[in-house]
C-alpha cells in the first residue's frame, strides 16, 4: 500500500495546488494510487508517519521539498517502510541525488519501484542522506562573483579540530569541506559519495592560489572537492567536530548543528526507491 504525505510548507499555494492536481492524475495513470494525506497544523509529519504505521503501510512517500523528506526521516523510529520522494518544486537536492528531475519522472520512478538499501547519516538529532558542509563549500561558492571568490578562497581559512572514528584527532587549517554520504553530483571515483558503501567521505579543502580559484571554482560549487589538488579525502564512519565551538554545520545551505557535534553513519538502514539517473 502506498501512503503519500503531501507538505505545502515553503511552497506557494498556487504552485502547491497545481502540483497536487498533476500528481493525482499521474498516480492514477501509472496505477499507484494510494492514501493521500496532507500536512496541517493539527496533523504534522510525525502524526502522519504514526498513522501510516498503524495502517500497516509498506511504502511511504514524502511529497514536497527536501525538508519534507528530512523531517519524515526523523520520525521513522526504526520502522521498516520502503521510502520514496516526489518533489513538488523544481531542483531539489534529494531529487537530483535520486535521479528525479521533475514530477512525472518522480512518479515513474515510484511506479518502477527500484529499491536500494542506503546508508543513513546522522548529525545530532537530524537524519540525512546527503552531506554536511563546513566553512567555504558549494552552497556559498555558487552565489559568489569571480571577484568575491578570489578574495574569499584565497585567504578565509579556519582552524578545525576533529576526531575521526574515536581513534585519532586532527588539527587542520583549511577553507572548509564536507562530510559526504551522497551528493547531487556524481564522482568519477565510484567509491566517493556512495551511500551504499557504509562509509562517510570527509573532504578537506586547502587554501587556493588565485590561479586555482579560477580553475577550480566550478568543482567547489558542485561539491566535487576530490578534483582539486591538495584536497584530503578520508574514509570514516564517524567525524566528531571539537573546535571552533559554535561554528555552523550546514545541510543544503541551512544550519543544522553547531560545533561541538558528531556526524556518523548507519550502514544500509534505508530501503529507498531510486531512479536510473541517480548520482551513485
Amino acid at each position: 500500500m502506498y501512503f503519500y504525505i503531501l507538505d505545502s510548507t515553503n511552497i506557494s499555494p498556487a504552485e502547491f495546488e497545481k502540483a497536487q492536481v498533476t500528481l493525482q492524475g499521474l498516480l492514477t495513470q501509472f496505477r499507484i494510487s494510494g492514501e493521500m494525506v496532507r500536512v496541517t497544523s493539527i496533523r504534522g509529519i510525525p502524526e502522519l508517519v504514526e498513522l501510516a504505521a498503524e495502517r500497516g503501510v509498506k511504502t511511504l512517500i514524502a511529497c514536497g521539498t527536501d525538508d519534507t523528506f528530512n523531517i519524515m526521516l526523523a520520525y521513522l523510529a526504526g520502522r521498516d517502510f520502503a521510502l520514496g520522494f516526489i518533489p513538488l518544486v523544481p531542483e531539489t537536492s534529494l531529487g537530483q541525488i535520486l535521479g528525479i528531475d521533475n514530477l512525472e519522472t518522480a512518479v515513474k520512478t515510484v511506479a518502477a519501484r527500484r529499491l536500494e538499501k542506503l546508508d543513513l547519516a546522522v548529525l545530532g538529532d537530524n537524519y540525512f542522506i546527503s552531506q554536511v558542509e563546513f566553512g567555504i563549500a558549494s552552497t556559498k561558492v555558487k552565489n559568489m562573483s569571480w571577484w568575491s571568490s578570489m578574495r574569499t578562497l584565497g585567504k578565509d581559512e579556519i582552524k578545525v579540530k576533529l576526531r575521526i572514528d574515536n581513534s585519532y584527532t586532527m588539527d587542520i587549517t583549511c577553507l572548509g569541506g564536507t562530510v559526504t554520504n551522497s551528493r547531487t553530483t556524481s564522482s568519477s571515483n565510484s567509491s566517493i559519495a556512495n551511500p551504499t558503501d557504509g562509509f562517510l567521505d570527509l573532504m578537506i579543502l586547502e587554501r587556493l592560489s588565485r590561479v586555482d580559484v579560477l580553475k577550480y571554482k566550478p568543482d567547489i560549487a558542485s561539491g566535487v572537492l576530490e578534483n582539486i589538488p591538495g584536497t584530503s579525502v578520508i574514509k570514516c564512519r564517524q567525524v566528531e567536530f571539537l573546535e571552533p565551538r559554535g561554528f555552523p554545520l550546514n545541510i543544503a545551505g541551512r544550519t543544522f548543528a553547531k560545533v561541538p557535534a558528531v556526524v556518523s553513519i548507519i550502514p544500509r538502514e534505508l530501503r529507498m526507491i531510486v531512479g536510473k539517473n541517480r548520482t551513485f
